[in-house]
């Protein structure tokens, strides 16, 4: 049997790669959806904090910004 699986060694190798790819792509794909997510999330938190500072007025503006900081 160990014999006859020998002679198939490419055969096992692409299975093993089959086998491997998918979860491989799976990680790459949700680590960059996580990267998009945060960047948006940090551009809608900038958007917000412009917003409110030209709902607030002119008084307001340099305080957003030093909480901010």
């Amino acid at each position: 049997m160990w014999s006859a699986l020998s002679v198939d060694v490419g055969g096992i190798v692409l299975f093993l790669v089959w086998l491997v790819l998918p979860p491989l792509y799976v990680i790459a794909l949700g680590r960059r959806y996580v990267r998009q997510c945060v960047e948006s999330a940090a551009a809608a938190v900038w958007a917000q904090q412009e917003v409110l500072a030209v709902l607030e007025g002119p008084s307001s503006v340099g305080r957003h910004r030093l909480e901010g900081t």
